[in-house]
């Protein structure tokens, strides 16, 4: 199964809110529906989401590129244990209200075992949208930063 997303969305927060929490992978199971787990690791960070009942889905992935607060290139740390190859980039933008962030993402399935590679196939074939977990996340992204954002304007109001 390859799962290819371009994904766009709009968060009302300053890029470099924006950047903070998109890199801040290790906080990202605390407001994610999927994300199980992320851990950093020495190559770069483990993830680990529900998949396919009762599997989950785990990946390694570093930085290839990175121009903080604007730029972030990923991909599949090579050797790594791993179900999901990905690789993809994120993009941000800031605009006068707040900052456009474009996805990139390419994932391809890579089971140890050919038969479960057939059965996620099979899987994502009958039962939904391959891209869920991906465009769920994003969404539950833009509501924790500008959850983030609203919590800081307060707390600055209430300093002056």
């Amino acid at each position: 199964m390859k799962l290819q997303e371009e994904l766009e969305i709009f968060v009302q927060a300053p890029i470099q809110l924006v950047w903070d929490h998109l890199v801040d992978f290790e906080s990202w199971p605390r407001w994610s529906t999927y994300l199980k787990e992320v851990r950093k690791e020495p190559a770069g960070y483990r993830f680990v989401a529900r998949g396919m009942p009762p599997m989950d889905l785990v990946w390694v992935a570093q930085a290839t590129k990175r121009e903080e607060p604007r730029y972030l290139e990923f991909a599949s740390v090579p050797g790594a244990q791993h179900d999901l190859n990905v690789a993809g980039w994120v993009r941000l933008e800031e605009t006068p209200n707040g900052t456009q962030l474009d996805l990139h993402f390419e994932a391809t399935v890579d089971f140890a075992s050919p038969l479960l590679n057939r059965i996620a196939d099979v899987y994502a074939t009958l039962f939904g949208e391959p891209g869920k977990l991906l465009k769920v996340t994003m969404e539950e992204f833009k509501r924790e930063v500008e959850r983030a954002a609203s919590a800081q304007m307060a707390q600055a109001s209430q300093a002056t």
